[in-house]
């Protein structure tokens, strides 16, 4: 499954042509998800410390990926750097953390140019909740009053401020194509 990031997250269209692309399949056996990222790289500030999990990875530059299971509305947060870092956490309802900086074994950033990175991670389906049915993406970079924040499902152009949590945006995944939905949170 491809997606491309063309919008800012109030409806805004995003200008030129550096769109952050995402492809998501799965391992033969299923057990975890493949996250490829391919993103325009800004050269924001990496944080201080070295690549793996890292608490508040979103005051840096970062792609996010949220699923969610609509019948319980558990859903899962992952967000990449491109300098390696990553941040894996566990929600319910809107923002209620669950489980904070869940390890992921396997992720992996290139350089391809100055301007372009390409992230690939190895996500366990233990992490997700169970029915996983909804779907969102971002992409955020800048810093203070020249952040930009970058939505797949943006919120409506009357939106006063960007909020990555708005469940309400989210929109329909196939997930069973890619992983089993599974029963157990």
């Amino acid at each position: 499954m491809n997606f491309t990031i063309k919008t800012l997250w109030n409806s805004t269209l995003i200008g030129g042509d550096r769109f952050v692309q995402l492809s998501l399949s799965s391992t033969l056996d299923k057990n975890h998800l493949l996250i490829e990222i391919q993103a325009p790289f800004f050269n924001d500030s990496s944080p201080s410390g070295p690549a793996g999990p890292f608490a508040n990875l979103w005051d840096y530059e970062v792609v996010e990926l949220f699923f969610l299971s609509s019948s319980t509305n558990h859903y899962i947060e992952l967000e990449f750097s491109p300098h390696g870092h990553y941040l894996v956490l566990l929600l319910t309802d809107q923002r209620q953390v669950l489980k904070y900086m869940l390890n992921i074994t396997d992720y992996r950033v290139e350089h391809q140019s100055p301007d372009q990175w390409y992230g690939q991670a190895s996500v366990p389906r233990a992490h997700f909740p169970a029915h996983i049915n909804l779907f969102n993406a971002y992409a955020i970079h800048g810093h203070g009053e020249k952040r930009i924040y970058e939505a797949l499902y943006p919120a409506p152009m009357e939106s006063i401020k960007p909020d990555f949590h708005r469940l309400e945006l989210f929109q329909p995944l196939a997930f069973e194509n890619l992983l089993d939905i599974g029963d157990k949170d």
